[in-house]
Parts: C-alpha cells; sequence; structure tokens
C-alpha cells in the first residue's frame, strides 16, 4: 500500500522567516487596542537578522531566549518571540522544539487577540503537523497516543474555524484527510487491539471529506482501504478496489491487492461464495493482465490454481502447459506434477505420463516422477511398463517415501512372477522406518518366499530331459 499519511509541510501557510520578522515589527490587532511591539524588543529583534541571513539558528534562538527573560509571559512581546523562534526551530527541522514556543503563541492569541484570525488558523496548522511528525517519530505508545489526540483537536479546531469553513477545495480535502488519517494512525496504535470507534470515525471524516468535493483525492480512498482491511471487512474492500483499478487502471498494485482480496473472500463456507469470488479473482486477474500486469511467473501459477480451485482442470491444464513451456511459469519439478494432476482429472493419462516423462528429462536424478508414471500405468492395466517405471525409480532414488515404492515395486514384481528381484524389493521395504506399521508387508514377503520356494521345489522334481 503506498503511503496515505501526509508529511510535515508548511502549508496552508509559509515559512518564510523574513515575513514572520516584518510581522513582528508590525502592530498587531488586538481584542481592544492594536498591540504593539516595545522599543526595546523593536530594537533586539534588529540583531536577529544577522543571525538568520548567516543561518546560525543557534546564535538566532540565544538572542531569542535573552529576550524573552525581559518580557512579561502574557505580553504581546512575549507573543512574537515566541512565534519566531518556533519558525527558527521549524527552520532546523526540529520539529518537537517547536511544539512549546507555537503553543504558546496560540494560547496567548487566543486569550488577548494578539493575532488576526488567519495567521492563528496558519499556527493551528502547524501545530496539527507537528503534533503528527512527533506521534510518528516515537516509539513510545503513550507518547503517540497523546500526540495524536493534540493533533487531531487542533486539526478539528481548524476545520471548525472561520478560515477553515472558507478555505479552498484543494485545501479542504487535505485538511479532511489529514483529520482521518489522524484517527486512523491513533486507531491502530496498538496492533492487537485496534480501536473499532476510531475507525468508526475516520471513515466518517472520509466520507464528510468525499461529500464535499466533486473530484476527491485518490488517498481518500486508500485510507478507506486501509480501514477496511483493519476491520476485516473485505467484501467492502474489495469495492473499494475495484474503483481504484476503474479510476486508476495503471497502478498495478491496486490490481494484485484486488485479487488477493477476491482470494481471501473465496475461503468462505459457502461453496456457492467461494466460487463467485473465485471467478472474480480471475476476471481481476486477467483484466490486469491485459493491462500488463500480473504476468510474473508466481503470478502466472497462482492463476492456474485458481482454476484448479474451482475445478477447471481443462483451463488450468491449458494455461499451466503453455506456461511451462514458453517459461513465463516456474519451470519446477512440482509444477510438472501439477500439470500431471489436471490431466489425469481430465482423463487424459497418456497426457500425464508424456508430462512426467518430459519432467524428468529436465529433472534426471529424481526418481519420484518414473513412480507417478508407475502408477498411472498401473491405473491402466500397464503392469509391464508400471514394473519398469518403478525399477527406474528405485534405480535413481531422491524419493519423497522410499519404502513405499520399493513396497510397490515388490508387489507388480510378485505380480509378474519376478519373485528374485520382489524378494530384494520387498526387505528394502521393510528396511524404512515408514514402513515399520504396514502389516501387509511381512504378508506380501512371505507369500514371495513361499513362492520361490514352490518355483524351487518344481525345478527339482521335475524329470530331466533325455
Amino acid at each position: 500500500m503506498p503511503d496515505i499519511f501526509p508529511q510535515f509541510s508548511s502549508r496552508p501557510g509559509r515559512l518564510a522567516l523574513i515575513l514572520v520578522l516584518a510581522l513582528a515589527a508590525s502592530p498587531r490587532s488586538g481584542a481592544n487596542e492594536p498591540a504593539q511591539l516595545t522599543e526595546r524588543t523593536s530594537e533586539e529583534l534588529n540583531k536577529l537578522k544577522p543571525y538568520t541571513d548567516a543561518k546560525n539558528w543557534e546564535g538566532a534562538l540565544a538572542l531569542l531566549d535573552r529576550m524573552q527573560t525581559n518580557v512579561g509571559p502574557t505580553t504581546y512581546d512575549f507573543a512574537i518571540i515566541a512565534d519566531i523562534k518556533s519558525k527558527i526551530y521549524m527552520s532546523k527541522s526540529d520539529y518537537a522544539k517547536a511544539i512549546e514556543p507555537m503553543e504558546a503563541t496560540v494560547r496567548l492569541a487566543d486569550a488577548y487577540g494578539y493575532f488576526d484570525e488567519h495567521d492563528v488558523a496558519e499556527k493551528v496548522y502547524y501545530l496539527v503537523q507537528l503534533f503528527y511528525q512527533e506521534a510518528t517519530a516515537t516509539k513510545s505508545v503513550a507518547l503517540q497516543q497523546q500526540y495524536f489526540n493534540k493533533s487531531a483537536g487542533y486539526i478539528k479546531r481548524w476545520i471548525n474555524s472561520p478560515v477553515g469553513k472558507a478555505t479552498g477545495d484543494a485545501q479542504r480535502q487535505d485538511a479532511a484527510l489529514l483529520y482521518a488519517s489522524i484517527l486512523y494512525n491513533e486507531a491502530i496504535i496498538n496492533p492487537e487491539k485496534i480501536d473499532a470507534k476510531l475507525l468508526k470515525q475516520s471513515q466518517a471524516e472520509i466520507d464528510s471529506g468525499l461529500l464535499g468535493t466533486p473530484r476527491p483525492k485518490e488517498t481518500f480512498y486508500v485510507l478507506m482501504l486501509a480501514i477496511a482491511q483493519q476491520e476485516g471487512n473485505y467484501a467492502r474492500a474489495s469495492e473499494v478496489l475495484e474503483l481504484l483499478v476503474k479510476q486508476y487502471p495503471g497502478k498495478k498494485d491496486y490490481w494484485s491487492q484486488l485479487v488477493a482480496t477476491y482470494l481471501n473472500l473465496a475461503l468462505d463456507k459457502s461453496e456457492e461464495k467461494s466460487r463467485q469470488y473465485n471467478i472474480r479473482a480471475i476476471l481481476a486477474a486477467e483484466r490486469s493482465q491485459a493491462l500488463g500486469f500480473g504476468k510474473t511467473p508466481k503470478d502466472n501459477f497462482n492463476l492456474v490454481g485458481i482454476y484448479i480451485n474451482l475445478g477447471q482442470y481443462g483451463k488450468a491444464t491449458e494455461l499451466l502447459h503453455a506456461g511451462l513451456r514458453k517459461k513465463t511459469i516456474e519451470s519446477t519439478q512440482k509444477n510438472w506434477e501439477y500439470l500431471a494432476y489436471s490431466y489425469q482429472q481430465v482423463d487424459k493419462p497418456y497426457q500425464a505420463i508424456d508430462v512426467l516423462k518430459e519432467a524428468a528429462v529436465q529433472f534426471p536424478r529424481s526418481g519420484q516422477l518414473d513412480y507417478q508414471v508407475a502408477q498411472i500405468y498401473y491405473s491402466l492395466d500397464k503392469g509391464e511398463e508400471a514394473y519398469r517405471s518403478l525399477s527406474a525409480a528405485v534405480a535413481k532414488g531422491n524419493l519423497e517415501k522410499p519404502g513405499a515404492v520399493y513396497n510397490f515395486l515388490a508387489y507388480i514384481g510378485f505380480e509378474r512372477r519376478r519373485y528374485d528381484e520382489a524378494l530384494i524389493a520387498v526387505n528394502k521395504a521393510i528396511s524404512y522406518t515408514e514402513s515399520s506399521h504396514d502389516t501387509q508387508l511381512p504378508r506380501l514377503k512371505q507369500a514371495i518366499e513361499d513362492a520361490i520356494k514352490e518355483r524351487n521345489q518344481v525345478k527339482t522334481t521335475a524329470p530331466r530331459s533325455l
């Protein structure tokens, strides 16, 4: 998922220290009479320019700290100095330290009307971002909670202010998205205990933002998707993703998420619903491929798997065979085995045998493939072919369950009256731990030994030719 949460920015105002200094030297409108800097503070502020021109922020801050000790904590001078300090801290990317003087400025503006509503709104918006920045930077859950609460309080104030209500569409969307993002982040602070109430509040802010503009930003829908996923509402998530791929068809990540979401929904216990969502997953995957996405070997194999889930072995076989031949599906032994299995499901055993033999050429040391060939031959009453394939299997080795293969070889050897080879095979089968619980093996061995004795007796009692 793309990063949907806003990083620190200077909007809605500009971070321009020169303008701030000019602002500081000008009278500000108070509640009853114009507020003005004292002559001493004005003179001291003139000494700030060389520091700011040289970007000597530490020197500038030291000067401001000295100035602040000489003015009352509720004066206009104090408010202006605090405002400049906060801007300097932001200029040097020391956002945590910018918070205290910025909040002090806003408190004094609220109490004494030192700044007009636009200036106050700008500072409030800065505080939204400053607290958001700190919340996402700290690892302390308690601090995250505190900072997100502060950020949410300030953005709510800004949205409800005259400036917020009168702002343009773009900035109004940014504010609504920022508020929704703050609520979302606060809701998921503890992944083990998601706050469902905050998620719903975040969704409400998204809905409000969407209703307030004819051209919603993409990030509204991305955040809506994140909320649906956190709530485990994958049906809702699929609806949002369908909207995203319709509006932004060139973004491949949305397509892959849509396919994955439908597959998640396909795990439904209802057979009918499972089938519906598997079909939707296929359609989403094929729509994605038509746009040039979702064509990796893994994607192609996953599509085959969905067809198999639906029991569409004919289509699965077609796609898998073509993919293995064209190298658009990874040529692994397991994938060739899947192809053979698919052929068997559509009642094409000889094609399955051909596939396994083709795979045996690519994986010459795997006896497992010959063992599977033997099983198919035996199901076709091709005992001799099955025996030869089993002999090849044990000769190559690398078997998943060698005891079972030797057992099968002994059984067919017995059927084919190859008693000596059968006896060797059954003894080999018995030697494997996996065969220790097989009660049929000792009986098979006894039958083979009895057959050998009978054969030998016949040889010794048979009349000699003259």
